[in-house]
């Protein structure tokens, strides 16, 4: 329980220094701008103190309901529970921030919550496509279970392209590369997603907070995978998640049909080539 407790808090931490990470090695770069390394917390910080003069009370509901989902996906994640209960956690998560978006009666809200729900359908077929590909190859779903069976047994060989397509949905939850849905397609965080217009001040802030734990949860997810010290894999994944956040500057933004196009060749597809070779194969 002492470990759960210091996995809880240890990605609630670890991912927005990632961010800071991310931060100040584009300040670095030409062309990136100047700002402060800890600009990203400090503008969670300033969100918090920002007073509105028209509050969307439907939207702050709803991020207070994804805010708590993504703790308890978050829990049951470093606690070791089915995948597929975590996925259907993250799911209504997701589904509080897009009826937030939807609630504001505006019209990007409206827009976007529908870009978010093609992208949702896309998380969701690849997460279940991945699910029956991990139970057939390790008869468990137990993430506790797969963590042991992936050190003792080189599961990661069978379901490599299973890992490519979750891979790939951590990029699409990072708004990173080819797998942004934002309204215009150039978006450069999710703060700047037109799906997060809706909500403003401390509401926000708490979307942001949501994102960032989701994040973890993916990448612990992922860690999984790695026939290494559960610490190491984190890290491993961490680093991988990194360079694509910092090759996301140099990447052409497309529209968000396009983005749904590569989700679902390198998400949904991926997942599926896998789950079919293991029948062809076996």
């Amino acid at each position: 329980m002492f470990e759960v407790i210091i996995w809880f808090f240890a990605i609630i931490l670890i991912v927005p220094v990632e961010y800071i990470v991310e931060n100040y090695f584009k300040t670095m770069m030409r062309g990136q701008g100047r700002s402060y390394i800890l600009q990203p917390i400090y503008r969670i910080i300033k969100l918090f103190e920002k007073k509105d003069g028209t509050i969307n009370y439907f939207a702050c509901f709803f991020s207070i309901g994804a805010f708590v989902f993504s703790l308890i996906a978050l829990y049951m994640t470093v606690a070791g529970f089915n995948f597929l209960f975590v996925v259907s956690v993250l799911s209504m998560m997701e589904l509080f921030i897009i009826i937030g978006a939807y609630s504001a009666n505006t019209f990007s809200g409206k827009i976007c919550a529908q870009r978010a729900v093609s992208r949702f359908v896309v998380l969701l077929f690849t997460s279940m496509v991945a699910a029956t590909t991990i139970y057939k190859t390790t008869g468990a779903l137990n993430l506790g279970v797969l963590s042991g069976y992936s050190k003792s047994n080189g599961v990661f060989i069978s379901l490599v392209f299973t890992f490519i397509s979750l891979f790939v949905i951590l990029l699409i939850k990072g708004n990173i590369g080819y797998f942004n849905f934002g309204i215009s397609g150039d978006e450069l965080s999710v703060l700047d997603a037109a799906l997060f217009t809706p909500y403003s001040g401390w509401s926000l802030a708490l979307v942001q907070m949501t994102h960032w734990i989701e994040i973890g949860i993916w990448i612990k997810i992922l860690s999984i995978f790695l026939p290494l010290n559960e610490w190491v894999s984190f890290l491993v994944i961490m680093i991988l998640y990194l360079l694509f956040l910092l090759w996301d500057g140099f990447v052409a933004k497309v529209n968000w049909k396009q983005s749904a196009k590569y989700s679902w060749i390198w998400a949904g597809g991926v997942s599926l080539l896998n789950f079919i070779s293991l029948y062809v194969l076996r």
